[in-house]
């Protein structure tokens, strides 16, 4: 998951547990995207994956939802051999630079001030149609 300097705009100052606790949530994502991916690499769907691990298919669910936060190393790792996939966990080298942090709180306020989509919400099928004129 990337979130680079979106992580500030959206979250502003954290907290040190506030940042354990994204630590922890984005790692999950990353690794339940990956697996996924690995999954339509294989054509492998849930319950076929269900199956290869011995599990429930409500239990592969579980890997995939958001409380997929107690996933264990031993867990992704039956996974990945499930899939026939070689999967290496590194540390992610942290691009930017702290000019760029700095330069992301400095404009933070100004992007947040206006709206957060140039789409105007209306209802379904408001735009008037257009009279079709028989010649």
């Amino acid at each position: 998951m990337k979130m680079g300097a979106n992580k500030e705009l959206l979250l502003g100052s954290q907290t040190p547990d506030q940042e354990e606790i994204f630590a922890i949530e984005e790692l999950v994502f990353s690794v339940q995207i990956s697996l996924q991916r690995a999954m339509n690499r294989n054509g492998v769907s849930s319950k076929e994956l269900a199956e290869r691990l011995g599990m429930t298919p409500a239990r592969v669910s579980q890997i995939f939802s958001s409380k997929g936060s107690n996933l264990t190393i031993k867990t992704i790792a039956k996974v990945i051999n499930a899939l026939g996939e070689e999967f290496e966990f590194s540390p992610k080298v942290k691009k930017r630079s702290t000019q760029a942090t700095e330069q992301v709180a400095k404009f933070a306020p100004l992007i947040l001030q206006f709206p957060s989509t140039i789409w105007e919400e209306r209802p379904a099928n408001d735009v008037p149609r257009k009279a079709k004129i028989a010649a």
